[in-house]
């Protein structure tokens, strides 16, 4: 009977799980996006008028808005699709082009400007930055609303895990230790919002990253203990108890290694230790589908 229940145990096991956030999530990046082309369609109308009105010449940027207008179409039809991968990939590539705008941009300031010319981007540029943070505010208010939903849904699918966990006798209590941070990463949701600082916004992503690389650990984790016992008892080979056991002795060394913290002092150095955590588990996960496979093949004979 219990070689039956870890089978189902372990039949259920797997990372997929597509939050029905993502379509906000993304239409809210879109929304942001927008706000910056559009702030920089419009300096450099601005700054066209200009030259023209002091007589002064400015480059041929029409190329360089074509490019970005391009994208910026693909980006909004990749939201409406909830193509990640393409909405990502399209993201970089305007990126790109506003920032070879930029230096373009840059470059043409030292080419035969005057004075006055510089006076007058000035003055019509004040009123486009107070139009750019209007827009960026409203922006990221339904980034703050796709991401407390994101968060939300991630916490219920999370919740649901562990409860048929528990009901099959797994220990489940690590998983329970990253339910109750990420129930605490939900409620500095608005106070990251609220500073303004796209940097706390990164933060809170970083740590929404973290919290599911481990709880990705955690069950896995629970699930190897759980069938180490059952394995024993069940007559398996020996060396496969002694894979499962070594493999849950390694999870367990990641699990110490990527120990969550709220407190996030440097984006750069988190992020870069989510990508560690991140390569460690799917390494543990294709170790752990390997067993589960082994483990499977032999329940049914």
């Amino acid at each position: 009977m219990k070689i039956m229940l870890l089978a189902i145990i372990l039949v259920a096991a797997a990372f997929a799980w597509n939050n029905p956030a993502w379509p906000d999530v993304l239409e809210a990046r879109y929304a942001y996006d927008e706000c910056n082309v559009q702030f920089a369609k419009d300096f450099v109308e601005l700054r066209e008028e200009c030259a023209e009105e002091e007589d002064v010449p400015v480059f041929d940027s029409s190329e360089c808005i074509e490019d970005i207008d391009d994208n910026l179409a693909d980006l909004e039809e990749a939201a409406e699709d909830n193509d990640r991968l393409e909405f990502g990939l399209t993201r970089i590539a305007l990126g790109a082009d506003m920032l070879e705008l930029g230096l373009r941009i840059v470059g043409d300031a030292f080419t035969n400007k005057t004075s006055d010319f510089f006076d007058c981007v000035q003055d019509g540029k004040e009123p486009l930055e107070e139009e750019l943070g209007e827009c960026r505010e409203s922006a990221m208010e339904k980034t703050e609303d796709a991401t407390a939903s994101f968060l939300e849904n991630d916490i219920d699918h999370a919740e649901g895990i562990m409860d048929d966990l528990e009901d099959e006798g797994v220990d489940t209590s690590g998983m329970e230790g990253v339910l109750e941070d990420g129930d605490e990463l939900l409620a500095d949701v608005p106070e990251a919002f609220e500073e303004d600082e796209p940097s706390e916004v990164r933060a809170l992503q970083l740590r929404h990253s973290r919290l599911v690389s481990l709880f990705h650990l955690e069950r896995m984790s629970s699930i190897c203990e759980y069938a180490i016992p059952i394995l024993e008892d069940e007559g398996y080979d020996e060396g496969l108890v002694d894979e499962v056991e070594e493999l849950n002795s390694d999870i367990e060394d990641t699990i110490d290694e990527c120990e969550y913290s709220a407190d996030v002092e440097n984006n750069n150095d988190y992020a870069n230790q989510n990508l560690d955590c991140w390569a460690d588990t799917w390494d543990h996960f294709e170790e752990f589908v390997s067993l589960r496979t082994e483990i499977l093949l032999e329940a049914k004979k």
